[in-house]
Order: C-alpha cells, then sequence, then structure tokens
C-alpha cells in the first residue's frame, strides 16, 4: 500500500512575478479601453473644476446621513404634491409618440423663426384671412390646427 500524505507543500509564486501579471494585466485592459479612460479623465477634471467631485465625494462617504436627510425631507407634507405631479410627469411622458412631437416641435420651431423674422404691424382684414386661406402652407397650416383641435376634442 502507498503511504499517507502528510505534508503537502504549496506551489509559492514570487510576489515580484504576481506584482508584474497584474501590471500586464491592467496595461492590457488600459489599452483596450483607452478611449472610455480618456473621457473617464475629461468627466473627472469637468467635475473637479466645477467643483463638483468634492461634493460628490462627500456625498457617497456620508451617503446613509445624506439618503436619511433627502427622505426626509421629501416625506414633508409641503414635497408631497410636487413628488406626486413628477411621477404623473413621467407617466404623462411615457405614454407620448416620441417621434410625433419631435415632428410637431420642429414645425412649432420653423413656425417661431419665420414668425420672428417677420416684421409687420399692419392689421389683418377678414379678406385678408379669406386670402390667406388660398395659400397652400397657410391652408395646411390651419387644417393641421382644426385636425388637433378635432383631436383634442373627441371623448
Amino acid at each position: 500500500m502507498a503511504e499517507k500524505i502528510s505534508n503537502v507543500k504549496r506551489m509559492e509564486i514570487p510576489e515580484e512575478t504576481i506584482r508584474q501579471n497584474n501590471l500586464e494585466e491592467v496595461a492590457t485592459a488600459v489599452s483596450n479601453h483607452k478611449t472610455s479612460i480618456l473621457k473617464g479623465i475629461d468627466l473627472l477634471e469637468a467635475l473637479n473644476q466645477s467643483e463638483m467631485l468634492d461634493t460628490l465625494t462627500a456625498l457617497v462617504k456620508h451617503r446613509e446621513a445624506a439618503l436619511s436627510n433627502i427622505t426626509r425631507e421629501l416625506n414633508k407634507s409641503e414635497y408631497a404634491a410636487p413628488v406626486e405631479n413628477i411621477v404623473k410627469l413621467v407617466q404623462i411622458a411615457g405614454k407620448m409618440d416620441v417621434d410625433e412631437m419631435q415632428y410637431l416641435a420642429d414645425r412649432m420651431n420653423h413656425a417661431v423663426k419665420e414668425a420672428a423674422a417677420s416684421e409687420t404691424s399692419e392689421k389683418t382684414s377678414y379678406m385678408d384671412l379669406l386670402k390667406a386661406l388660398k395659400d397652400p402652407e397657410i391652408n395646411r397650416s390651419v387644417t393641421m390646427l382644426l385636425q388637433f383641435l378635432r383631436g383634442m376634442g373627441k371623448a
């Protein structure tokens, strides 16, 4: 029969070899993620210049006390309605068709620029309104406005 193993010698890796392997691993990671690291450095520098880095550091170090203070303040009755409104606004935003809203916002921005560029101070008569409806762009806008009002008024 074989003898019982009573003494096991573990293979010991020298600390210098471990350190060298760690440095190579870090260097490889830095090389692979160079762009992200540079962006992170830029972000940290921007936070430092705006003095927000100190605030964020203190907030993280004292997160329990900060979170306790924030929740205590938000539980006050004067903040109940605004907090509920924020939740409702987020729900409303989730229901909106963003592509349609983007199209409408673009058209409204264009209209505001056109209106700002126009500097007429003359009065518009009923006949001017009727004549303006012959303009395809105005007619299209009035039709869109009427459709909007019709859709808003439907039950």
